[in-house]
């Protein structure tokens, strides 16, 4: 457990004795297991080797029962969303006190939703203590089926092996990342920015975590030189500061939403030359710490989902979304945005072309730019007014296709990590279409990079091309085709064309006869024949002979004026003649 003490020993609410290991009566009200040992029903005592022991009692944690069916199989039930019991789908425990090669079968079997993403091929994790990273559970060993034991219920079966007994075993249905470690990355990354990043707290949530503030650039800094050089290009007439504001982890349970900004903010203290150019003003704040260090999936610490509560927000219930839209509110009063000619539609979709081409499991087909009903208390609903535009970007929890008939690749921490780098360089290929950063800005220090280096021309070949003076600035039209010769040669006769010869016709049987045969006719005998009917009486044919040789003989017999013609099913029943 040494191993893991940095990422799940977090609070002061969970710490006990560690030899506690009965039912967890003391969780602080929050019914996250705390080391429940599971016992098989009549066993009393210590518990033994190979007697499970399952722990949710840390930040991000969610397991809120585990009942001992067979001494294979486990049934667990998610712990809900504190005031919010519908949402069940996140889940983060351990596992010890394993025997050595024991196999087991964990069933889930209370997901808030019956469609979810287990039903394609995303799968959980898994990480142990000797073996930090984690890796993904084989789509062979699960199983997300509907169970007639759970009332019908769709329910994940996940059959998994111990391999080391000494190991504590960490089962998620992703990588989580919590309040605690992104407080000790923002401490190492404000070092590293010290300069051009700054640190804020705007709020404190309900359990008096702060919501942090990163303001990278300034907002209130003269911009006199682009000024000067978009006025040159005739862009506008007026100064356009440009603030993006981005927003993290309105839901608990979507750690991806964090690796993403980590990659973002490493990569705009790193010397790119997009990060050199975009270093304005960027907002990163987390925005429901309480629903993270919970374990929730989309609440909060009182049942609110913040991704739609914009349009309702107080400052007792949702105090960082009351500092937020201050904030906004304060850059969209001191700041004025240059606002495009184009369509609201148009202007939209320029910044999703862009990432595009940045992503490369970006799925266009499923961008949205509609007004749902459902949506309104969305930031991405409630945040646009005259001078803000406001995207939603969606990642998944499993992985991506990048053909539709090509292989799932689950994401990684680094993967998130590089969707976030794209979208630094995204919002720097879309600004400089807006005319806001030059064309090309290079990183201090360093040349322009050229694509093909050519050979320098000698000095007698440059007097000879049509640009070597310096003041001729228009170039000589490019000749397409050579010039026509001034007198056309007249045109001579064509030799006569020889005359077709007679093609051989085929010779045919009727064109040469056989010979006729000559001789003398012979007479021949004419024969008796005796007629036996009335002497021997014929069988009439039954329905068991009705297919036999005598039946259809006696059948002929009668009808003599039109022959009968057998089907494929008489041949088939018929009696070969070999």
């Amino acid at each position: 457990m040494e191993a893991l003490v940095e990422d799940l020993d977090h609070t002061t609410i969970y710490r006990q004795n560690q030899n506690y290991s009965e039912e967890s009566d003391g969780e602080g009200g929050l019914g996250n297991l705390n080391r429940l040992i599971v016992r098989p029903p009549g066993h009393s005592g210590k518990a033994k080797r190979g007697h499970l022991c399952f722990d949710a009692a840390f930040e991000c944690g969610n397991l809120g029962r585990a009942d001992h069916v067979t001494e294979l199989e486990y049934d667990l039930y998610l712990r809900p969303d504190t005031c919010r019991p519908r949402a069940r789908f996140w889940f983060n425990f351990t596992v010890e006190n394993v025997k050595q090669d024991q196999k087991v079968i964990f069933n889930i079997v209370n997901f808030g939703k019956e469609y979810t993403l287990y039903d394609k091929d995303m799968t959980p994790l898994v990480r142990s203590t000797s073996r930090q990273k984690w890796q993904r559970i084989p789509k062979r060993l699960l199983f997300y089926h509907k169970s007639l034991v759970h009332r019908g219920r769709k329910i994940l079966s996940l059959a998994f092996g111990f391999d080391r007994e000494e190991d504590v075993y960490q089962f998620a249905a992703a990588a989580p990342y919590s309040y605690s470690r992104l407080q000790k990355y923002l401490a190492i990354w404000e070092k590293r920015a010290q300069g051009f990043g700054t640190r804020e707290t705007i709020a404190q949530t309900t359990q008096k975590r702060q919501v942090d503030l990163i303001t990278i650039g300034d907002i209130n800094a003269k911009d006199s030189d682009d000024k000067e050089e978009i006025l040159a290009k005739g862009k506008c007439s007026e100064t356009k500061k440009r603030v993006v504001i981005i927003i993290a982890r309105s839901h608990g349970g979507e750690p991806p939403a964090s690796y993403i900004c980590q990659g973002l903010l490493d990569y705009f203290v790193s010397s790119a030359e997009n990060a050199c150019a975009l270093r304005d003003h960027i907002v990163v704040p987390m925005l429901n710490p309480d629903g993270v260090f919970l374990g929730n999936q989309r609440s909060d610490l009182l049942g609110s989902d913040l991704n739609r509560c914009w349009i309702r927000a107080t400052g007792f219930a949702h105090p960082s979304l009351v500092a937020l839209k201050e904030h906004i509110r304060k850059i969209s009063a001191e700041k004025v945005r240059f606002m495009s000619k184009k369509l609201p539609f148009e202007r939209h979709a320029v910044l999703p072309k862009f990432l595009a081409m940045r992503v490369e499991a970006w799925q266009g087909e499923n961008c949205l730019y509609n007004a749902e009903a459902s949506l309104a208390g969305s930031a991405r609903r409630a945040l646009p007014t005259g001078a803000v535009d406001a995207y939603t970007l969606t990642v998944s929890m499993g992985g991506r296709r990048i053909h539709p008939n090509g292989p799932y690749i689950h994401y990684t921490e680094d993967a998130y990590a590089k969707v976030g780098r794209a979208l630094v360089k995204a919002l720097c290929d879309y600004y400089r279409h807006v005319g806001v950063v030059p064309v090309r800005i290079c990183a201090p220090g360093k040349k322009e990079a050229r694509g093909r280096r050519r050979r320098r021309r000698a000095a007698y070949e440059r007097e000879r091309s049509c640009s070597w003076s310096p003041e001729r600035r228009v170039l000589a039209a490019r000749v397409l085709s050579p010039a026509l010769p001034p007198a056309t040669p007249p045109l001579r006769a064509l030799p006569p064309r020889p005359a077709r010869l007679p093609r051989p016709r085929p010779t045919h049987a009727r064109d040469n006869p056989p010979p006729a045969v000559t001789g003398t006719a012979v007479r021949t005998p004419r024969l008796a024949v005796v007629d036996l009917s009335a002497f021997i009486r014929t069988p009439e044919p039954t329905q068991q002979n009705k297919f036999t040789r005598s039946g259809i003989r006696a059948a002929h017999s009668k009808r003599h004026s039109r022959a009968r013609a057998f089907t494929s099913d008489e041949y088939d029943t018929h009696e070969s003649d070999s």
